[in-house]
């Protein structure tokens, strides 16, 4: 429509171009409008970024069911589906070598609490496994973990660096590491020396966890 608008206005009069820039005007606002309409913003379609309500925090995916329960470590295992809902693939040995497993673990103190996804041809079950802090401190003694116990507040001394500034030579190894991260002195984890060791009085947060996958 707009083409042959053009095509037959051309050589009219100055009066007949002063019409159609008004029909033209009038076109444009009512097309901006209507486009003004069609962006309005509907805050149940927000995604990402643009959705100026969604929380700043993101919820912390990595505990149990109950929001408080660590994760610290997952066993994953598939089992093909059968043609009823509730039949598997799995044969009696393996299920019965499985659950002893399980049982096992839960003898040891570790806490589990299992989840499954289902497909189109297999399920995929997940255990999820936290260390309790008991469980913590006795196989940290086992593997002779290693825990802070003080700030090293000893400037550190760099004496290749020092040697070389004698001989007015510069240190081709020295490097500026901005926002160097504290040394500590650590030894061995001892239950019965706990208060000791620094952040004891955090259970939550005493082991790293990194510390939490070794144990």
């Amino acid at each position: 429509m707009f083409i042959t608008c053009v095509s037959v206005h051309v050589g009219f009069s100055t009066e007949g171009g002063r019409r159609w820039g008004r029909m033209r005007r009038r076109g444009e606002q009512r097309e901006d409008s209507s486009t003004l309409i069609a962006m309005e913003t509907n805050p149940e379609n927000n995604y990402g970024s643009i959705n100026l309500e969604a929380s700043s925090q993101p919820r912390d995916r990595n505990v149990f069911s109950d929001a408080t329960t660590r994760i610290d470590f997952v066993l994953v295992w598939e089992e093909p589906r059968g043609d009823n809902e509730d039949s598997s693939g799995v044969s009696s040995t393996h299920m019965k070598w499985r659950e002893q497993f399980l049982s096992r673990l839960r003898e040891e103190g570790l806490l589990q609490e299992q989840r499954e996804v289902y497909q189109a041809k297999k399920r995929i079950c997940f255990v999820l496994l936290s260390a309790t802090w008991s469980v913590l401190c006795y196989y940290a003694e086992e593997i002779s973990l290693r825990v802070p116990l003080q700030v090293v507040t000893a400037p550190i001394i760099n004496w290749s660096e020092q040697f070389l500034s004698k001989l007015s030579l510069p240190n081709p190894l020295s490097q500026e590491v901005p926002n160097q991260p504290p040394d500590y002195y650590t030894c061995q984890f001892r239950t019965n020396k706990l208060e000791r060791f620094l952040g004891s009085e955090d259970k939550e947060k005493f082991f790293k966890t990194t510390q939490r996958h070794q144990v």
